[in-house]
């Protein structure tokens, strides 16, 4: 079985066992190490708060009796001249306690009191000394260090079978933290999986994780704009047959007409040849478009912006459909000016207009009539083409691209499209 190490899963187990570990070797070198080292700090700090109370009721031989026997301690107290006052043992005085070492070590600390450690050999330990002197009175009390040595070798012997007890316990624990923790992740990697595959219904489940959750949310609302994309992926391809689809029936309807009608006749024929050679240029252009969708995307097109007359643009548009008059179609352009320049992308320009009479023409009613009115305000040019076809109710969408309302949302009555285009 091949283990990836660098799975959140694996180093999760390895970070947690680890740490297990660490904990444990910290147990050990406190309990094993050093805690001869603590047990001797612990009885010292006992032995000089004991020390401090005896110095201050050296008088009480009762009190005194009290302590030594509820402490296991010797109390032993001489006069200035050495000799014993008081002793809380049977004989005069312990055969481990020196007064002149105790005098020493009183004057070599320098501080009030002091605390030394005697060895006594014949009982293979050893003894905690606490002096003071107070006035002309010398105060010892000492107290023997047990031998921790076995206590120490069966604390080891039970430590060995904890610690691998424990390792193998969180060792256990870290794997089913683990799989609790990357069940959410596995999840949303088999689900972009499937989004990969073209399925945009999955849906990103959500966890008891905060981060996983923005995570699945993120991804979710990445599903759904990947197909909202696809269905305008598919509505383009049906737009751009749609313009393709006209100048290819009027090439077909004008090569008919050489065939059949203008063949012979020379005018008719080379102003029929004209209109073809402009809608090949217009399949030319809108394969162009095509192409430039990406930069559309991206915003990173580019205009051509120059300076023409749109009059003869809409004029050059309009003699694009001379074919459907064959079909009673009426094309007008409305209004008497002969000229109105404006500053625009005159290709671009060209397929928004085409498109806009091209629907037109498809929604035209019984009268098959599409008339173009351009009108100069406050230096805009407004463009309309209006036909007596089925209206726009749904305006609200009309600026998303590729929108079409289904014919529930339409109702009769004329409608108008419109592009305003600054001079």
């Amino acid at each position: 079985m091949n283990i990836k190490i660098s799975s959140i899963k694996n180093k999760f187990i390895m970070y947690f066992t680890m740490f297990s570990v660490a904990i444990f070797a910290i147990l050990w070198i406190m309990q094993v190490v050093f805690i001869q080292a603590y047990y001797k700090g612990m009885i010292e700090k006992e032995l000089v708060k004991i020390g401090n109370k005896i110095s201050e009721n050296y008088d009480n031989s009762d009190l005194l009796d009290e302590i030594a026997y509820k402490n296991s301690m010797s109390i032993v107290i001489f006069n200035e001249s050495g000799h014993l006052k008081y002793s809380s043992q049977v004989s005069e005085k312990p055969a481990y306690i020196d007064l002149n070492l105790a005098i020493k070590n009183f004057e070599k600390n320098g501080e009030k009191y002091t605390t030394y450690t005697v060895k006594i050999p014949r009982l293979n330990s050893e003894s905690i000394v606490y002096s003071n002197k107070v006035e002309s009175i010398y105060i010892i009390v000492s107290t023997n260090i047990e031998p921790i040595g076995a206590a120490t070798k069966v604390l080891s012997n039970q430590l060995i079978y904890i610690t691998i007890i424990l390792i193998i316990l969180a060792f256990l624990i870290s794997i089913y933290i683990s799989k609790k923790f990357v069940k959410p992740i596995t999840d949303i990697t088999n689900s972009s999986k499937e989004l990969g595959k073209g399925n945009y219904d999955i849906i990103f489940k959500q966890s008891e994780y905060e981060e996983i959750n923005n995570l699945a949310d993120s991804l979710n609302y990445s599903a759904k704009e990947l197909k909202k994309t696809d269905g305008l992926r598919k509505e383009l391809i049906a737009n751009v047959s749609h313009d393709i689809k006209t100048p290819l029936t009027i090439i077909k309807a004008y090569s008919e007409m050489i065939k059949d009608l203008s063949g012979d006749i020379k005018a008719k024929r080379e102003e029929h040849l004209s209109i073809i050679i402009s809608q090949a240029d217009l399949l030319t252009k809108l394969t162009d478009d095509m192409m430039d969708l990406s930069k559309l995307e991206t915003g990173t097109v580019k205009l051509n912006m120059e300076k023409f007359d749109i009059i003869s643009q809409i004029n050059d548009i309009l003699n694009g459909f001379k074919c459907f008059e064959e079909y009673n179609f009426k094309l007008i352009l409305e209004n008497n000016m002969t000229e109105c320049y404006v500053k625009a992308d005159k290709i671009k320009l060209n397929q928004v207009l085409y498109n806009l009479i091209s629907n037109a023409v498809n929604f035209a009613k019984t009268d098959k009539t599409v008339s173009v009115n351009v009108l100069v305000k406050d230096n805009i040019v407004r463009v309309e083409v209006k036909d007596n076809g089925k209206g726009i109710e749904d305006v609200s969408q009309i600026f998303d691209r590729y929108y079409k309302s289904n014919d529930k949302f339409r109702k009769s009555g004329y409608g108008t499209r419109t592009w305003l285009i600054n001079c």
